[in-house]
């Protein structure tokens, strides 16, 4: 065999185990599971109850854009499947419609009228509520006036009283309120009011967020508290769920198995203590991302397409299209690797090895950028977040990749990882009468390819400046505002990855110090304005970094490694740090 062709099988032997490599790196994470606190998983069967809101993407109460009859009864249809009776949050807005549909599929209704600060919509709620009630008694067992009034502010208690009272004087079905437990024990009056009480316990959502493997004690003390702070009075759980998507608080990571395992182990509970209870809620929510976030709109046991979330044999995966993303990303690694084919072949076999190991991690993370933004794309402006940020991945990914074969072929002079933005600039604006024209005749082929080189890396770390700038408005948002903010580690991760890989191979160059892979050299040369700059940049990176941990606390994972990474890009800038250090301690001691 020739050596060309030896290479070349190389290649496509390196190829193959790369791709091999890159699905078992997938499948791993997402293999099936079982879920629940049982060893072979517990299946969540068909619940009591669950929150009816059958809004598809599109609409929303607040755009007032609701669903049609049809699509209710659809909806009812698919929910019986899961539930035996639905909670709905209002007597209007298409919903109207819910109890005479839900008798024709033998569900039972906790019917709702939504109360807020505007008078005349609670008088058309209370009125449509007191119509329907006496109109179908057989179908909704359970009325319930206002939810979570008093945790909005939107109404005192004494309005909410008066509204209460209306109500229970007009129907004959149990009438409630419901808020979160805490309102409840801060308002003991209500008690007196109401037939039963109705609580909602979101351990997600708590002040304390708590992890789902101490929800269930959690729930039964709060129950336990409840019923001793309001006795007499049977208690309904009117929400109780957990987030499927989103991010992590704390302890409480939204993930499909973490809601599977809470779903499964609260059912049991209910069972095993005969307590009555309302799931929040039938099918996720897109609308809702506007208020809370993606995990807003993941609470749904079927999904917003009406299929099933969570597997009935109590096994569960967490990305179950895993092996199309696995597919994606071997096919960009392998697109990476085709388009260096030239130069990969010419590679010695163990460096070949490498830069196809290099080329499959781009494709993964290129691929774990589309499944992050397929997952969180519940609006125009996330959909054009997720493809700017693909676009720019995937040209930082070509440049990156190519920069590493010139080293790998050693026919690059030793570069550092960054240098700074002023020299950038004068280094472009030089070059560039020489490289620009087209059919430039009079520079040598040599130069010629150097130029190209120089115009590759400087893009490079152009765009590895622009993901700086987002990791900084990123952390500068959930320092400020990021209760309902994600963590976007997936549009972040493949920059700073490239920047310290290239950072080794300073280092390599430079005597083996990792620090001095990070050494930008001439700094000298740049005015102290741009250091200033940069310095004030990474010193803005390190703080805000710090202070997302101190606001998330270092028990939330994503967001310390969100905050890692985030923090990791003020590293090329921290050679101005030193030098404005030692510039200034020079002239303290040329003043003395």
């Amino acid at each position: 065999m020739t050596a060309p062709a030896r290479r070349f099988l190389y290649l496509l032997c390196f190829l193959a185990l790369a791709a091999l490599l890159n699905a078992a790196a997938w499948w791993y994470p997402n293999r099936p599971l079982p879920y629940g606190n049982t060893a072979i998983g517990q299946p969540i069967g068909q619940v009591k109850s669950v929150s009816f809101a059958p809004f598809k993407r599109g609409q929303s109460p607040l755009t007032k854009t609701y669903p049609t009859r049809e699509e209710i009864a659809e909806d009812l249809n698919a929910v019986r499947a899961v539930a035996r009776g639905v909670r709905t949050y209002t007597s209007r807005e298409g919903l109207e419609a819910v109890p005479e549909l839900a008798g024709r599929y033998g569900l039972e209704v906790t019917h709702s009228a939504w109360l807020g600060r505007l008078a005349n919509v609670n008088e058309e709620e209370v009125e449509a509520l007191i119509d329907q009630a006496n109109r179908y008694p057989d179908t909704i067992k359970r009325i319930i006036v206002g939810n979570e009034v008093l945790l909005r502010k939107d109404l005192t208690v004494d309005q909410l009283i008066s509204y209460i009272r209306r109500v229970k004087q007009a129907v004959k079905q149990p009438v409630s309120y419901a808020d979160v437990w805490e309102f409840w024990l801060r308002n003991p009056q209500l008690l007196d009011e109401v037939d039963f009480v109705t609580v909602h316990f979101l351990p997600y959502w708590e002040d304390i967020p708590i992890a789902v493997d101490h929800s269930m004690p959690h729930i039964l003390d709060v129950y336990n508290i409840v019923q001793a702070k309001l006795p007499g009075k049977p208690i309904l759980i009117g929400e109780v769920g957990w987030p499927s998507l989103g991010r992590s608080r704390r302890e409480a990571v939204p993930t499909r198995h973490e809601a599977a395992s809470f779903i499964s182990d609260f059912i049991r509970l209910a069972d095993a203590k005969n307590l009555d209870y309302n799931l929040v809620e039938a099918f996720d929510q897109p609308w809702k991302v506007a208020l809370e976030g993606t995990v807003g709109g993941a609470w749904g046991l079927l999904d917003e397409l009406r299929h099933p979330k969570y597997d009935a044999d109590g096994m569960l995966s967490e990305l179950p299209n895993w092996s199309i993303y696995a597919a994606l990303s071997s096919l960009i690694g392998l697109i990476l690797a085709v388009l260096q084919a030239t130069r990969l072949v010419n590679l010695p076999p163990l460096r070949m090895f490498g830069a196809v190991l290099l080329a499959q991690a781009g494709g993964a993370a290129l691929a774990a950028c589309v499944e992050h933004g397929v997952s969180y794309n519940f609006s125009t402006l996330r959909f054009s977040e997720f493809l700017i940020m693909l676009a720019l991945q995937s040209i930082f990914a070509l440049l990156l990749f190519s920069e590493v074969l010139e080293r790998l072929s050693g026919s690059a002079a030793p570069r550092a990882a960054f240098i700074g933005l002023g020299r950038r600039l004068r280094e472009l604006k030089s070059f560039a009468p020489l490289y620009l024209p087209l059919g430039n005749h009079t520079v040598g082929e040599a130069k010629l390819g150097e130029y190209r080189r120089l115009y590759r890396v400087r893009l490079g770390e152009w765009l590895f400046a622009a993901f700086a700038l987002y990791a900084l408005y990123q952390n500068l948002m959930l320092s400020i505002a990021g209760r309902y903010r994600d963590f976007p580690i997936d549009y972040a991760l493949l920059p700073i990855a490239g920047f310290l890989l290239l950072a080794a191979f300073g280092a390599a160059s430079r005597g083996g110090s990792l620090a001095a892979g990070f050494a930008v050299p001439d700094k000298a040369a740049e005015s102290p304005i741009t250091l200033r700059c940069e310095a004030i940049l990474a010193w803005l990176l390190l703080c805000s970094a710090v202070m997302v941990v101190l606001i998330e606390r270092p028990s939330n994972r994503e967001g310390l490694v969100w905050a890692l990474i985030s923090a990791a890009y003020a590293l090329p800038l921290l050679g101005n740090l030193r030098l404005l250090a030692r510039n200034g301690i020079a002239r303290l001691a040329a003043a003395r």
